[in-house]
């Protein structure tokens, strides 16, 4: 038996870093997906998955009690394994070769919660016991805990799992992370870019998470500021935020998005989180009749950035940036979330 499974990936449209203070932050499934394909071997009643990577080659053997041999990334692997395997009950005896498929993405697209969404759904199948969105999202998040060294907020598993565009916001008393699945279309005639600006250096996110605290005069921790404080600082984002979700529909106003784009950019800008090398890149695109581009993620050394265009555009924009020496990928948004493919 083979199944093939996929996921997409995704970008954050609009609240990187005001999301840590409680403001919504929207993230969209791209159909940049990746896939996994899931094969059980003949193999003497042996317990393992063997990970072939042809893409990053990072692969090896992990076990149902979570030991690996092999490159230290498919421990993420093998923590959702030994969860399902735990869980289903059904996987005893049976080796399986799962082989991680789909093209390379930029940093900061979710593509190891793509690939730990696959692995359990695909390990379900596999076990024949159903699983829903709110369980594959779990075994995700485990995976991605492991990945990521610290619990993540779960913006990525979610929208990978989900598909569509994601509402996610953070509540302090008590914590919680909070989302609600929106159906959306981009404004008709448009689409998005995804431009890498790697240069041999990547900041860390919790440095520029830090780094946005300091040039925005903060010195609590979230948790410990007063909703008031809060307020201040998402307040700016907040009128941004209200008038992009106005708009993201096929009638709507593509200038006007891609307007307030280039505002939530230029506020993260100012919070020190950009650099020249993303300016640079931010302004190929506004030069070649972009209508808006920001950071998506955390920005700083190597972050990516989304530029927003017709599609009658797109072309000129990404040669312009090929030409500078910037990679970029065009996304199309999807509704459609974690799937199996085939079945045989």
């Amino acid at each position: 038996m083979k199944i093939k499974i996929s996921a997409p990936t995704k970008v954050i449209l609009f609240g990187e870093h005001y999301v840590v203070y409680g403001a919504p932050a929207l993230s969209i499934a791209v159909d940049v997906r990746r896939e996994m394909v899931l094969e059980e071997n003949e193999d003497g009643g042996k317990e393992y998955i063997r990970i072939e990577n042809p893409v990053y080659k990072e692969g090896g053997l992990i076990y149902p009690d979570g030991g690996v041999e092999g490159h230290p990334y498919i421990n993420m692997h093998a923590a959702i394994y030994r969860e399902v395997y735990n869980k289903s009950g059904k996987l005893g005896g049976r080796a399986f070769t799962a082989t991680l498929l789909g093209n390379r993405v930029f940093k900061g697209m979710g593509a190891s919660s793509a690939l730990g969404a696959c692995m359990a759904k695909g390990l379900y199948a596999y076990a024949g016991v159903p699983a829903d969105d709110e369980e594959i999202f779990r075994c995700t998040q485990i995976g991605d805990e492991i990945a990521h060294g610290g619990r993540p907020s779960g913006i990525d598993a979610r929208t990978v799992v989900h598909g569509g565009m994601i509402k996610f916001w953070k509540e302090f008393n008590p914590p919680a992370f909070n989302f609600e699945k929106i159906r959306f279309e981009l404004p008709r005639d448009t689409t998005l870019l995804i431009v890498d600006t790697f240069r041999g250096k990547r900041c860390s996110t919790g440095d520029l998470v830090a780094l946005f605290a300091k040039n925005n005069g903060i010195e609590k921790k979230p948790n410990e500021m007063s909703q008031e404080e809060r307020n201040r600082v998402i307040k700016q984002y907040g009128v941004i935020y209200g008038r992009a979700l106005r708009e993201l529909h096929a009638n709507g106003d593509a200038k006007e998005l891609g307007w307030l784009m280039n505002e939530n950019h230029t506020h993260l800008k100012r919070a020190g989180v950009s650099t020249p090398v993303i300016e640079e890149a931010v302004q190929i695109i506004l030069d070649n009749g972009g209508l808006g581009a920001k950071i998506t993620g955390a920005g700083g050394d190597g972050g990516a950035l989304i530029g927003y265009m017709w599609n009658k555009d797109k072309e000129q924009i990404a040669k312009a940036l090929k030409e500078n020496n910037f990679d970029s990928i065009e996304l199309m948004p999807t509704n459609d979330g974690v799937r199996i493919e085939e079945e045989d």
